[in-house]
């Protein structure tokens, strides 16, 4: 029997990754135009586009900071979830669909929903990670591996939840505009006041966004990044997530070297559907610590 992978594109695995892997990539979709369930559009019509298939990265952004409306986000449907499943499970036997928060997201929702319509004509178990981008990303390559190490389903699934409990995602972001404009910002709404004069530092806690630290300028937070990933070692592999400044990913990952080898320190590209809940700026690092 062959155990297969799904995940969604929130994840940001770097397709290379997914395509090593055999890991199956849901794309959420991002909608131009108009605010979602708007009847009457003053926009025109919404454009609806798959994360990561329709839109990459650059033309996002692009996009992003030139809308005069926020871009808003759908999760996949449950049709696209058993389609997905369907013909997965028409080869293989077994599939276990690891996906981004369900406080953040109705993914895990859909997928659910998916899982439940096959009954019991497959075996499908449905993850929520309570995380997001490659804190999703880091724990679907782990089962990945189990996988090719010849562990079975059980194993794998236990491999996954062991990975979620030792990994960490944080955070820098230029603004909470764009948080605060997509429901997203959770705890970090303690920030707000301080909107203008601070990049806050954030985490993920309870599958949802919450605020860690404020830093003055963007350069000392880079550095608090870095001493708090630190804080985790000794780990056993880290991602560095970038979605507009490319530039600052070799700082983070030089000062991470002396905690990883460069091997073991993936760089990861935000897609659109975080980012428009991020906006441009984001720099982060998912870490698992080795205990």
């Amino acid at each position: 029997m062959t155990i297969r992978l799904v995940t969604d594109s929130t994840a940001d695995l770097p397709p290379e990754l997914a395509e090593k892997w055999n890991i199956k990539v849901v794309p959420l979709y991002v909608n131009f135009g108009q605010e979602e369930g708007d009847a009457t559009p003053k926009t025109g019509a919404v454009e609806t586009l798959r994360d990561g298939v329709d839109i990459g990265p650059d033309e996002f952004y692009r996009r992003l900071v030139k809308s005069s409306v926020l871009p808003t986000t759908s999760q996949p449907t449950v049709q696209d979830f058993i389609s997905v499943y369907q013909e997965l499970t028409q080869k293989e036997d077994q599939v276990i669909s690891v996906h981004i928060s369900s406080v953040l997201s109705g993914t895990h929702n859909s997928a659910v929903q998916a899982k439940n319509s096959l009954g019991n004509s497959a075996r499908v178990e449905v993850v929520d990670t309570t995380l997001a981008s490659m804190g999703v990303g880091l724990a679907v390559l782990a089962g990945a591996r189990a996988i090719e190490s010849g562990a079975n389903f059980d194993e794998v699934l236990k491999e996954i939840q062991e990975a979620l409990s030792q990994l960490r995602i944080f955070f820098v972001v230029d603004t909470l505009e764009y948080l605060q404009k997509g429901g997203r910002i959770g705890r970090a709404q303690a920030f707000l006041g301080s909107l203008l004069s601070i990049k806050p530092i954030l985490t993920m806690e309870g599958g949802e966004i919450q605020p860690l630290e404020r830093v003055r300028t963007r350069g000392k937070a880079l550095q608090r990044l870095s001493k708090i990933v630190e804080e985790m070692a000794p780990l056993s592999e880290a991602c560095v997530i970038h979605n507009t400044t490319p530039e600052d990913v070799n700082y983070l990952k030089e000062s991470l070297s002396h905690l990883l080898s460069q091997d073991k320190i993936v760089t990861a590209r935000l897609g659109a559907c975080l980012g428009v809940h991020v906006g441009p700026g984001l720099l982060g690092v998912a870490a698992r610590s080795a205990s």
